[in-house]
């Protein structure tokens, strides 16, 4: 699909593209190049076809980086890496596997084209080259190089995620993952299990850790009355639509903290 961007040579290479062997000659870009200058870059990418629970999870993460000044890097793919570019707008900076005159893949076009508008795009692609199995790779290596560090929700083994988890080690980022049921992330599982990436049990918690380690404001908390509020609204049982209008964002936070539930569509407490 052609993206109608106007691609420009980017005249420096980020110096964490220098640790690679394979470092790129030259960098096209479409957006904002401040975004290069955060101060935390979190990758965030996983698999194509996230469970529901890695989707929210995902999508609460990206908010939450996005909030302390964070950016999340990914690869634009379905799943997992455009949930969390979306979530993450505009504070996101998203490698491209082709030329930046393709929008690839053509089903992520609205976003991909809000991140060229917002965020940022990067390739290190000539005109009119089309994505290739081995451009998804060279993708992926930037991806982790750009970053400070590396979170993979979910990942299936022998994935492209797997291969960015092994060079996210060989780069020193540190590389985090969600906690997945048995055989549902056999990939995330066995880098938990073999102590090559740590657990996110509590995304506001590992968020505030991280902008504590890279000097960065937290974000204002919840004032209690909030979530009294909450509370008392869940009571009557609302559907998940109601709450969500009235209170955003709080609902999947308390939803992922085992505070309330969903029930055929409505929001119960636990």
């Amino acid at each position: 699909m052609q993206s109608h961007f106007t691609p420009k040579p980017l005249d420096f290479l980020p110096l964490s593209f220098k640790a690679l062997k394979n470092p790129p000659k030259l960098l096209h870009y479409v957006g904002e190049l401040r975004h290069l200058q955060a101060p935390l870059k979190v990758a965030v990418v996983g698999t194509r076809k996230p469970t529901t629970y890695t989707q929210q999870c995902t999508a609460t993460l990206a908010r939450e980086l996005a909030k302390i000044g964070a950016v999340v890097i990914s690869g634009g793919a379905l799943g997992v890496d455009i949930i969390a570019q979306k979530n993450a707008l505009p504070a996101t900076i998203m490698l491209a596997p082709c030329s930046l005159e393709r929008i690839y893949p053509p089903s992520n076009a609205q976003v991909i084209k809000e991140i060229a508008k917002e965020g940022l795009i990067l390739s290190e692609y000539t005109k009119d080259l089309q994505p290739h199995r081995y451009t998804f790779l060279e993708r992926n290596r930037l991806v982790i190089a750009l970053s400070d560090v590396v979170v993979i929700p979910e990942a299936q083994e022998n994935s492209g995620s797997m291969a960015s988890a092994r060079l996210a080690q060989e780069l020193n980022k540190p590389l985090f993952v969600l906690p997945q049921r048995l055989f549902e992330s056999p990939g995330t599982n066995a880098l938990l299990a073999q102590n090559k990436a740590q657990a996110i049990y509590d995304i506001v918690e590992f968020v505030g850790d991280l902008a504590r380690d890279f000097g960065l404001s937290l974000p204002v908390a919840k004032t209690q009355s909030t979530n009294t509020d909450f509370l008392e609204f869940c009571q009557k049982s609302p559907s998940f639509e109601e709450a969500y209008a009235v209170f955003g964002d709080l609902v999947l936070e308390q939803e992922l903290l085992g505070v309330v539930k969903r029930e055929n569509g409505r929001v119960v407490l636990v």
